[in-house]
């Protein structure tokens, strides 16, 4: 049951990264054949992409942990083990979704920006709260199982 989750949950998680490397690939090939010019860093329209980005990291990254982490101490309580699956489920690809987002959007704006370092700090450390929602098995069953208040 965890292990059939955790497959269909495995399929977002890696569809989120396909999708950064998808990006950065198409931002390479449009730079690289100058169908779009980089934007210098230091104009207006640079600062407000790079502040777009790290306030979207800042934001969604944790925001999103938090409030799956809520959510499944409330999936505790129900009763019904398919529909706690159901939910958590939804949660869950909610969650990888929220906090893989921002590292899509900082590998775009490090191409938009020629090569910018900081917005690949800005996606290292989005794929680090990305790997921290990595569906396994049994990190879906320690998630949704009641506590034991016993110790």
């Amino acid at each position: 049951m965890y292990q059939k989750l955790s497959r269909s949950l495995s399929a977002v998680y890696y569809a989120v990264m396909f999708i950064a490397v998808l990006a950065a690939a198409v931002m390479f090939f449009l730079l690289d054949k100058e169908i779009i010019k980089t934007i210098p860093v230091a104009s207006t329209t640079g600062m407000v992409i790079q502040y777009i980005v790290i306030f979207d990291a800042l934001i969604s990254i944790p925001l999103g942990l938090y409030i799956f982490s809520r959510r499944c101490k409330q999936l505790r309580f129900v009763d019904d083990m398919d529909w706690r699956l159901s939910l958590y489920r939804r949660y869950d690809i909610w969650r990888i979704i929220v906090v893989g987002q921002p590292m899509t959007l900082a590998i775009i704006a490090y191409y938009l920006l020629g090569g910018y370092q900081s917005m690949l700090w800005v996606a290292a450390i989005s794929a680090v709260g990305w790997y921290f929602c990595k569906p396994t098995a049994r990190k879906i069953e320690l998630e949704i199982m009641p506590y034991d208040d016993s110790y």
